[in-house]
């Protein structure tokens, strides 16, 4: 399936099917086995109530937003037509029917092999024979006849035919589909339809469906489960990674000459127990909220995020036209750090380092030892929006330093071939830079330029020089707390924790949406067509979207999103809002 159709699929997933109610499955993902890897859940589209009330659905299902909803499944069909493998290309109503598949709870995942070995010896046998803990588990109640149809266009489709017999798992008659990359089982067992490529497999997420799974031998009974906690509970969606059961497979090979063994033990990710998350609805809002947990002490994978603080430096230059700031701050050092010692680990005791390399060319080219180059950089990194069409180069970017001068001079040793202008106003130094130069159809060369002023510990860049210079003064103007900060970006702010280490607002009500359409066309139409990436069809289906598109649907219920991460001792965080 093409990167595209599968986009436009899970964008469907969360925003089609109006007409449902949530599902009331009895599958819970915490009593799966305990060697469950991986799994992502999603619980059901939601009712009409709850679609009505949600700012994020109500703008998909409102009938200004149609030219949009069209433009994807003109996409979707024009990719299966495209498609040399298919026989049968989908119709408008047939994926309407396959969409509403989503109705019922879905729940797919990875079970490791409960029998692995992790010597070298059992690597080369396990190439032969390699283990696919994939499954999928699908309360099919009420979509039988549409499951079906699906399976039947599946085939249609495929160039070559699979091989199908029949075949028989834990006493469940199941269908065994046989292709050139592998078996897959599939069978129906009471209300739902179990897929698995392993015996093994299909044995567990059988018993898990029949609750017949031993509480011991549960995910939930995992400590990195129960540190999850309420991250799995509920919404849309949820997932969850088990990092545990990635570590203790076989790395005992080597890619391209490097060990990964010894890679992985280098980058401790022994500290990083989980990843989970959930996507929920709570009223007009459409939240996510995620977490990387584990032990952050320092010498782990979490020392590339920066522990934070209360207040970003560029927090300051916000103004009364800034319709929208993301603001997120690394451990540069941390980086840097996890990047060398991975590289050493993947050479013998002795031997020389490809970082060794790198920080010898590096400490000739910026006269200065490379962990001090990159030591003068706070790790801050924002971009803020002023422009109420969204025009890109209008965008002010801002990177924090800890030293104006050494800054300077790291600057010039290092960019100095493109440095094309200096000067000094006050306590501030403004450079003009050169992105690189491009062939005109004249022959002549021509030249993007970005905007530079280095100050006091921050940064500020600009491809244009005025909205550089309206930043700076605004920053000016500024003391101690900025009350320029809209009213709803702050009641925000005081949701999250005092201290983060990312931040970002966007505000709809605040864009000119029907200047931000115009000027969207007209630069869709300079913008050079790329053959072979996209479909015509597809290409003008989206073209006619937004020629037809109502640019006052957004604002209509769209007001702002807002999130915001945060390192702590159980780990990264992330919680983010639309409504």
């Amino acid at each position: 399936m093409r990167r595209a159709k599968l986009n436009a699929i899970l964008v469907v997933m969360l925003l089609a099917g109006p007409v449902a109610v949530f599902a009331q499955s009895s599958l819970d993902p915490g009593q799966l086995p305990k060697s469950t890897t991986f799994y992502l859940a999603w619980h059901g589209t939601p009712s009409i109530d709850a679609r009505k009330a949600n700012s994020l659905l109500a703008t998909w299902d409102d009938a200004d937003f149609e030219p949009v909803r069209a433009a994807i499944i003109e996409a979707m069909m024009s990719s299966s037509a495209d498609s040399a493998k298919a026989k049968a290309a989908l119709t408008r109503d047939e994926l309407s029917q396959y969409v509403s598949l989503l109705d019922n709870q879905i729940v797919f995942g990875y079970i490791v092999n409960p029998n692995q070995v992790k010597s070298s010896e059992a690597g080369h046998e396990s190439q032969k024979n390699p283990w696919n803990g994939m499954f999928l588990v699908y309360d099919h109640t009420g979509k039988e006849a549409t499951l079906a149809r699906l399976l039947l266009q599946a085939r249609m489709n495929e160039k070559d035919p699979a091989k199908i017999s029949a075949a028989t798992i834990a006493g469940i008659s199941a269908i065994k589909i046989e292709r050139k990359g592998g078996a897959t089982f599939w069978a129906d067992d009471g209300k739902y339809t179990l897929v698995a490529s392993e015996p093994a497999v299909f044995e567990k997420i059988s018993a898990w469906t029949k609750h017949a799974t031993p509480e011991a031998a549960t995910l939930s009974q995992t400590a990195a489960y129960r540190e999850a906690g309420g991250l799995l509970k509920g919404g849309l969606m949820e997932f969850f990674f088990h990092f545990p059961n990635i570590i203790d497979r076989n790395w005992d090979t080597s890619v391209m000459g490097f060990r990964l063994r010894p890679l992985i033990q280098s980058l401790k990710l022994e500290a990083v127990h989980s990843i989970a998350g959930r996507l929920a609805l709570e009223g007009a809002r459409t939240r996510f909220q995620g977490a990387i947990l584990g032990d952050t002490s320092t010498g782990s994978f979490f020392d590339i995020w920066d522990e934070g603080g209360t207040s970003p430096s560029s927090w300051q230059f916000i103004t009364a036209n800034t319709v929208s700031y993301q603001e997120w701050r690394v451990n540069l050092l941390g980086i840097y750090t996890l990047i060398k010692r991975a590289l050493q680990s993947t050479v013998g005791a002795g031997q020389p380092s490809p970082m060794d390399f790198v920080e010898t060319q590096g400490a000739t080219r910026l006269d200065m030892p490379l962990p001090d180059a990159i030591g003068l950089f706070s790790g801050e990194f924002a971009r803020l929006q002023s422009s109420s069409t969204l025009d890109s180069a209008k965008q002010v970017y801002v990177v924090g330093i800890r030293k104006k001068v050494a800054t300077l001079k790291l600057l010039r040793a290092g960019l100095a071939e493109r440095v094309t202008g200096e000067r000094s106003e006050g306590d501030t130094t403004f450079l003009r830079m050169s992105e690189g130069g491009m062939a005109s159809a004249a022959g002549t060369a021509s030249r993007k330029y970005y905007h530079l002023a280095v100050s006091s510990g921050v940064i500020v860049a600009s491809a244009r020089d005025e909205s550089m210079r309206e930043i700076l003064a605004s920053a000016k103007t500024t003391h101690g707390e900025n009350t320029l900060v809209p009213p709803a970006w702050q009641k925000a702010r005081e949701q999250f924790p005092k201290t983060i280490n990312g931040l970002s607002f966007f505000d709809f009500q605040r864009i000119d949406w029907t200047a931000a359409k115009e000027r969207w066309i007209a630069e869709s139409r300079k913008a050079p067509t790329s053959k072979g990436t996209q479909p015509e069809a597809a290409r003008d289906a989206f073209a006619n979207a937004l020629k037809d598109l109502n640019p006052r649907v957004f604002p209509r219920h769209l007001h702002m999103t807002a999130s915001a991460s945060w390192k702590d001792a159980r780990g990264m965080h992330v919680d983010g809002w639309i409504e």
